[in-house]
Parts: C-alpha cells; sequence; structure tokens
C-alpha cells in the first residue's frame, strides 16, 4: 500500500497491510539535512527540503511541515523569538501582553504575512512538500492552536489568572488568536496540505478538563470545522501530550482526525470511544529513549503498545518529537522495532 493509501485506511478503521509508522519529525528534518535548526527554521527552501529528505530516509506514513512548530503565529504577534544555536530550536523569548495589569487585547492587530513573520514562508514550504509527494503521502504542515498561542502572548501564570479572574478578556484574546489561526489554516490548506494544530500548553495537568472544554474546544472546533467544510486535504489534528484519555469527548467535539496517546494508555477506553468516529489513535513511545540508544527499553515499550493496540485497526505507531541529536540510524532502528513487535502480537493461524 502506498502510504497515503494506509493513512486513509486507518482513518475509517480498515483494514492495512501494516500499521502505518508516524514519528513526530520536526528539527529532525533539519538533522537529516546536516543543516542546524534555526536556518532551517528561516528557510522556505531548506524547510521544504528538510521534509523531503526526511521522507526519502524513513518512508514515513505522514509528514509534517515546520520546524519550530509553537512559534510563528506568536511570532507574528509580537512574540520575540530567540536565534536558536547548534542543536537547539527558536523559541519564545517575550511576552507582549505580559506587562498589562489587566489583559488587553484590542491592541493586538491580527497579523497579515510579510517580511516581519513567517506565515508565509511556511505555506511556501508546505505548497512544494504537497506539490512533491502529496499524491503518494499525507502532508500536514504546523501551527500552533488559539489557546498556545494566547499563552505565549500572555504568559501561562498570567493568563491562568485572568481566566479565573476576567474570562471575557480570555475569551477576547482568543477571538483575536484564532482570527489567526483561521487565515493561516486557509493559507496553509490552500498549500494542499493537511493542518496540524498544536495546544501543548492545554495539556493535562496544565488546565483542567473544564477549562480545556472552555477555552480550547470551542476555537479549535471552529478551526476544524473550516477546513473540513472548505478542502479535501488530509483531515486537520490537534497534537498535543499529557492523559489525552481524560480529553476524549473534547476531542470528538472537536472534530480531530488523530489523538496521541502514550504506551500507559488505556486503549480499550481509546478503542471503544473513537469506534464510529474517523479518528487514529497514536501509540507514542519517549523519543528521548531513542536518542540515547536505549534498545531494552524501547522493546519494552513497544511491545506493551503491540500488545494493547492488538487487533485495534485505527492505531499507528509514533513517538514524541525526534530530536535534532537522534541519530538517523536509531530512528529507523525504532521503525524496524515496531514492525517486529507488530508481527509477533498478531494472533497465529491454526494449521489444518
Amino acid at each position: 500500500m502506498k502510504p497515503i493509501d494506509r493513512m486513509n485506511a486507518v482513518l475509517h478503521h480498515q483494514p492495512v497491510d501494516r500499521y502505518p509508522f508516524v514519528p513526530s519529525i520536526y528539527e529532525h528534518g533539519a538533522r537529516v539535512l546536516a543543516k542546524t535548526p534555526a536556518a532551517v527554521a528561516r528557510s522556505a527552501a531548506l524547510m521544504a527540503d528538510a521534509a523531503l529528505a526526511s521522507f526519502e530516509t524513513y518512508s514515513h506514513d505522514l509528514v509534517t511541515v515546520g520546524i519550530d512548530i509553537y512559534n510563528i503565529e506568536a511570532e507574528a504577534f509580537g512574540c520575540q523569538v530567540s536565534e536558536g544555536d547548534g542543536a537547539s530550536i527558536p523559541g519564545i523569548i517575550s511576552h507582549p501582553l505580559a506587562a498589562q495589569s489587566a489583559l488587553e487585547p484590542a491592541v493586538l492587530p491580527v497579523p497579515q504575512p510579510g517580511s516581519s513573520n513567517r506565515l508565509g514562508l511556511l505555506a511556501d514550504a508546505a505548497r512544494v512538500v504537497a506539490s512533491r509527494i502529496g499524491h503518494e503521502v499525507w502532508v500536514n504542515a504546523c501551527m500552533g492552536g488559539p489557546f498556545s498561542q494566547a499563552v505565549e502572548l500572555r504568559g501561562f501564570e498570567k493568563l491562568i489568572m485572568d481566566m479565573l479572574e476576567a474570562p471575557a478578556r480570555v475569551h477576547a484574546l482568543l477571538e483575536k488568536t484564532t482570527a489567526l489561526s483561521l487565515e493561516q489554516a486557509r493559507r496553509l490548506s490552500d498549500a494542499g496540505c493537511g493542518v496540524n494544530i498544536f495546544e501543548s500548553w492545554a495539556t493535562i495537568p496544565l488546565i483542567t478538563p473544564e477549562m480545556f472544554g472552555t477555552y480550547v474546544v470551542p476555537y479549535n472546533k471552529r478551526i476544524i470545522a473550516m477546513i473540513r467544510g472548505s478542502y479535501r486535504t488530509p483531515p486537520p489534528s490537534v497534537i498535543m501530550g499529557g492523559n489525552t484519555a481524560r480529553l476524549m469527548d473534547c476531542f470528538i467535539e472537536c472534530g480531530t482526525s488523530l489523538v496521541v496517546a502514550d504506551y500507559n494508555t488505556d486503549f480499550e477506553f481509546m478503542r471503544a470511544k473513537t469506534a464510529g468516529h474517523e479518528m487514529i489513535v497514536r501509540g507514542c513511545a519517549d523519543p528521548k529513549l531513542i536518542e540515547r540508544a536505549d534498545w531494552p527499553r524501547i522493546e519494552e515499550v513497544v511491545a506493551t503498545l503491540a500488545a494493547k493496540a492488538r487487533g485495534m485497526r485505527n492505531f499507528v505507531w509514533g513517538c514524541g518529537a525526534v530530536s535534532y541529536n537522534t541519530a538517523p540510524a536509531d530512528l529507523l532502528r525504532f521503525k524496524k522495532v515496531c514492525a517486529a513487535a507488530e508481527r509477533a502480537a498478531r494472533p497465529r493461524r491454526r494449521r489444518k
């Protein structure tokens, strides 16, 4: 099967020749190019090359376009981003609304692509990758979610206090970040890509499930509904770690096509919750284990995932963000470990 056919099949809970392999490759793509993450993050050509070279190296079943995936929209709104050096990716180092004694989001205009930001740069890279390999594999471009953008603009502690003391102002800020998210989602979708919406600041236990339902779900739901209603690209996803099992009803309401679950997750629960929904469950190993090449522990974790996913038709192999320092040979070995564990977990046919 082609990767695109494999992913379409698991989305609809249909049989596949093997579980798709979906590692999270962002800054690691710069390693494949032998470039720094900072250089690749600021060049549409290099960002596209990193995604294409990674696909050529790993033949994974979902290709992502993006390096410092949490920064693009926040930077456009006015967050200062570090240069990054060596193996480090650029990161947010200033919060434009942090100095306000009372949150006033009205001071923020919704930014448009230009020389002062990378909104258009990411869309340009996504267009190149989708045009080259979009016929054979899902290509998803990355963007920060409305809530995570709001955290970067205000600062986490202050936004939490605002949620408790001035919820209407928080919603006003989220309207601004959602407006940018909708525009950027259209740019990426027009480029022919699916959209990964990253909401890492919304993980449990950073916020409560009740906060998630109030401040995350309505805004991501609008973005996903727009994409699904207007485009025929790979389906959009909300990507985050933490205890995602506690948020399954929220993910179903949002309409996300993929949920991340680590090896400790109750997969019987995930199987039951996703039944009847176009939703993929990505079983994830800790990428630090791969970076350290801790093969006994990796094999243990992967065997656990294989046993839990046995007979599950919407499961895919994965791991968290693969580090720049991870050797490509080790990520390839991880892929082989996953394949071997899947074969070992298959029911054996009885001889007649």
